[in-house]
């Protein structure tokens, strides 16, 4: 009866003792015969970090951080990740230390950088390698987060530096200072009234500059109208008969003196006193254009004066319209009694 107890103790110890070994390293993440592979991460502090915690992915348990070691030189800490194989990392991979819970154990988590672009990751220098034969692929960068110790710290240090707002303020927000900025707030409000009557008369100032303007572009509207038939009555006379008249004068003229050149081409006798009759035909005729040009007589005044030929052009059509009254009223101008 004693042997039995003494073996069911003995069985009892020995299921305890694998039971707490397998809790042990299922909690650490092990394996159990499961392929694996080693990936290294330089960080700048690993914190709480121990060999032994977990590593992550997307939530999901995937390893364990197997050394932490630091570099030579003490510029950075070298981590060793036990990963299982094939796993399928983003190409812009980092690691980011921090604790599971509020209170619990720290993790390493694998992340992608682009998703934390504020997190100041370690810089790996080019041509750094993985160290030892196990170790695959590049060196990750990695950073660690802020311990609950060293946020007690900043937080003690922010409410100081509160603390010493707070009095400054009151220094400097005294009832002095509230006098003066209701004084300054009165200031405003009659400089705003101020601005808001000269904005006012400005802008009725500037509606009264665009009705004289739409005045001003009126009359100039109906003196362009005004000129426009001017130089419509203008080409009307330079079109009329006359004027083709007085072009055939003077073609005829010039025929007349292409005549006379010929005959005395071809007489001898009396060619100087020709000459002379020429050069004084010649001088009246400069004469006559110099008036003409000057605006002297009828013809001169015809030229160069527009308005004598409007004038003229209203007689014309005075006289039209008289002869056509005649016309139709002749007892209205003759009157015939024989008795």
């Amino acid at each position: 009866m004693k042997e039995g107890r003494e073996l069911l103790v003995g069985f009892v110890i020995i299921a305890a003792v694998t039971v707490a070994v397998v809790g042990t390293l299922w909690l650490q993440g092990s394996n159990f015969g499961r392929p694996t592979t080693t990936v290294q991460t330089l960080i700048a502090s690993v914190g709480q970090l121990t060999e032994g915690n977990a590593v992550t992915y997307r939530g999901v348990r995937i390893g364990t951080v197997d050394v932490i070691e630091v570099e030579p030189g003490g510029a950075s800490v070298r981590v060793s990740l036990l990963l299982r194989e094939n796993l399928g990392l983003p190409d812009d991979a980092a690691v980011v230390l921090g604790p599971e819970s509020l209170f619990g154990a720290w993790q390493a988590e694998i992340v992608s950088r682009q998703n934390y672009p504020r997190f100041p990751f370690l810089e790996i220098p080019s041509g750094t390698s993985p160290t030892g034969p196990e170790a695959v692929g590049p060196v990750l960068p990695g950073y660690a987060l802020p311990e609950l110790s060293r946020l007690t710290a900043s937080a003690e240090q922010i409410s100081v530096n509160l603390a010493d707002l707070s009095e400054r303020f009151e220094v400097a927000f005294n009832q002095e200072t509230a006098d003066n900025l209701a004084s300054a707030i009165t200031n405003l409000e009659a400089i705003t009234q101020e601005v808001r009557v000269l904005v006012q008369t400005q802008s009725e100032v500037a509606g009264s500059i665009i009705a004289n303007a739409d005045s001003t572009l009126t009359e100039v509207e109906v003196a362009a109208r005004a000129a426009r038939s001017t130089f419509q009555r203008v080409d009307g006379l330079l079109e009329d008969t006359q004027i083709d008249s007085i072009v055939a004068n003077v073609s005829a003229a010039t025929a007349n003196l292409s005549l006379i050149t010929a005959q005395l081409s071809d007489e001898d006798e009396g060619i100087t006193a020709t000459l002379e009759r020429a050069d004084s035909a010649f001088a009246s005729m400069s004469r006559v254009a110099a008036r003409v040009e000057a605006g002297e007589g009828s013809l001169g005044r015809l030229l160069t004066d527009s308005t004598l030929a409007v004038r003229a052009e209203d007689v014309l059509l005075q006289l039209d319209l008289l002869l056509q009254d005649v016309r139709e009223n002749p007892r209205r101008y003759v009157r015939l009694s024989i008795f």
